[in-house]
């Protein structure tokens, strides 16, 4: 590590590491008790206690609201659906990246940074909401932006109204993001800055532990409506969504199928790097034996054409969300997830998911429609939904 830089999980020279004790939560999500099983409510309780132990900045609004989309579930033929609406966790249009930034800025801030440095591609969602984070705790922004320079989307445009300064790789290719940050941070510790290095996305077990933390509050929010046998779908893109998510579920007891739709690269390789970032989730939590295997990570293609592609799926997907629930979903991320709930429910389930192949492998694979309630979990995107229907006026 270059001396000066702070990386996510780590402490400067001479300082030790942070580490999760036992200490109460202040303000974590409760636990409802006479709602849940003996054995989830103390797994709840645990979990809550080790994340508080964790520098945390309070940036969302929580909990979201977990609502029944019952026209959208008509008109895509699925059973039950209900929608976690983390498109609403209240911070700079940040949706999910406020979950996973709360835990990262605290870590920035109290090992003592004066920058956040991430980068991502031009419509990176997760670099807006980091450039408004930096600004909120009152340190600079540094982006490193895949491609030639270009006009700015929403996303970027409102980067650099929060103050973020940003360069570009010339190349297209995102691998060319990671690269080059490394570099970045060497260049400012050598001018006496002291960067805080997040990867693309957020995708760190620090990260993940927002996302660990609210497979509790599901988990409460369904026992609170009596349901327990359900599936929860979740877009994946960098991975710490989902790690959190399934560090959370294995902590809980895995009391539901869980099933994420890989909209940004193959799902073999996005379920290496959830499964590693669980992994890293659930020892920074000191959760003890809890480990998560593969057979934890289950990951769907949902790419379509492409990364940042809509697909057809995914367009008819957002088309039905916004015209039965006034539900806004972006073409090329969390629509292609919706359509792949649509189809896990249409294909009966965990043995459409056998099947492989996408929604339409899930169509074919399971004896008929399942009857188990699908949620599917909503991580935002507003911006590119807006952009969306702006193009097509």
């Amino acid at each position: 590590m270059t001396p000066g830089t702070v990386t996510p999980g780590t402490a400067p020279p001479g300082t030790a590491p942070p580490r999760a004790a036992t200490a109460p939560a202040t303000g974590a999500p409760a636990t409802a008790d006479a709602g849940l099983p003996p054995a989830p409510a103390a797994a709840a309780a645990s979990l809550a206690a080790a994340a508080g132990a964790l520098p945390r900045t309070r940036l969302a609004v929580l909990p979201t609201p977990l609502v029944a989309a019952p026209r959208l579930a008509a008109a895509l033929g699925t059973g039950p659906l209900l929608v976690k609406r983390d498109d609403l966790t209240g911070f700079a249009f940040g949706g999910n990246k406020a979950r996973l930034l709360e835990f990262l800025i605290a870590a920035a801030t109290a090992d003592g940074a004066d920058t956040l440095l991430t980068g991502g591609a031009a419509g990176s969602n997760f670099c807006a909401a980091t450039a408004a984070a930096a600004r909120h705790a009152g340190l600079a922004c540094e982006l490193v932006i895949a491609g030639p320079p270009g006009p700015p989307g929403p996303a970027l445009a409102l980067a650099r109204s929060w103050g973020a300064a940003v360069r570009w790789t010339g190349v297209p290719e995102r691998d060319s993001v990671d690269a080059s940050l490394p570099a970045v941070a060497r260049e400012l510790t050598a001018r006496g800055r002291r960067p805080y290095l997040i990867p693309r996305g957020g995708a760190t077990g620090l990260g993940a532990v927002g996302y660990a933390l609210a497979a509790a509050e599901l988990h409460e929010q369904l026992a609170g409506r009596g349901l327990d046998d359900v599936t929860v779908v979740v877009p994946v893109g960098s991975g710490g969504t989902l790690a959190g998510l399934v560090a959370g579920h294995v902590l809980l007891g895995r009391p539901w199928a869980l099933a994420g739709g890989s909209a940004s690269r193959p799902p073999q390789a996005a379920a290496r790097q959830v499964l590693a970032l669980a992994r890293e989730c659930l020892s920074l939590l000191q959760a003890g034996r809890a480990e998560p295997g593969p057979a934890d990570v289950t990951i769907v293609d949902a790419r379509g054409p492409g990364h940042g592609l809509p697909s057809p799926a995914g367009l008819a997907a957002a088309e039905q969300a916004m015209r039965t629930e006034g539900l806004m979903v972006d073409p090329v991320y969390t629509a292609k997830a919706l359509a792949m709930a649509a189809g896990l429910a249409a294909g009966g389930g965990a043995a459409g998911l056998a099947a492989g192949g996408g929604a339409a492998g899930l169509a074919a694979g399971g004896g008929g429609p399942s009857r188990r309630p699908v949620i599917f979990w909503h991580t935002g995107g507003v911006l590119d939904a807006v952009a969306a229907a702006e193009a097509t006026r």
